[in-house]
């Protein structure tokens, strides 16, 4: 029997500096409405507001959230995607919730950029670069290797 496993989260967007967040809602926007690629992170998946000052107070907060068939099985790569796509934003911090029902609790991912990233924020800096990540933590990367459930509440 196929087992749902549910993924949803937000990013926090750099704050008081609209450009940014105007290029990181674009870059969510330039996703393919159909990711071919399993598993699936697609434009869909996310709700960007607009980076107008009227909109939004200081930061713009990203979310996003979708149901898999057992995404836990391929985790590793998920998460490989979302960090691909966490490195071409800017960002303060990015959490990511995973409830899927063949795991014995849910999981919470928390990534925070590297605080020296923070000086080039200010609204005129020349051209930051995205955020990277500083610090990164939660359950495992993986629940399978070869094909094979690793048991995540056993210590090696």
């Amino acid at each position: 029997m196929e087992q749902i496993s549910i993924v949803y989260g937000n990013i926090i967007g750099v704050p008081n500096n609209h450009a940014l967040q105007k290029a990181d809602k674009s870059i969510i926007e330039t996703l393919a409405a159909d990711d071919p690629r399993w598993p699936w992170i697609g434009r869909d998946t996310f709700l960007v507001p607009d980076a107008d000052n009227s909109k939004i107070y200081r930061s713009q907060v990203i979310v996003f959230g979708a149901s898999y068939k057992q995404v836990e099985e391929d985790w590793e790569a998920w998460l490989g995607k979302f960090d691909s796509l966490l490195a071409g934003l800017s960002w303060v911090s990015a959490t990511v919730h995973l409830d899927a029902e063949l795991l014995p609790q849910p999981y919470t991912y928390d990534s925070t950029c590297d605080i020296k990233q923070r000086d080039g924020w200010a609204a005129g800096a020349p051209a930051p670069k995205p955020s990277q990540i500083g610090h990164f933590s939660g359950g495992p990367r993986a629940f399978y290797t070869n094909g094979l459930r690793i048991d995540p509440a056993k210590k090696d």
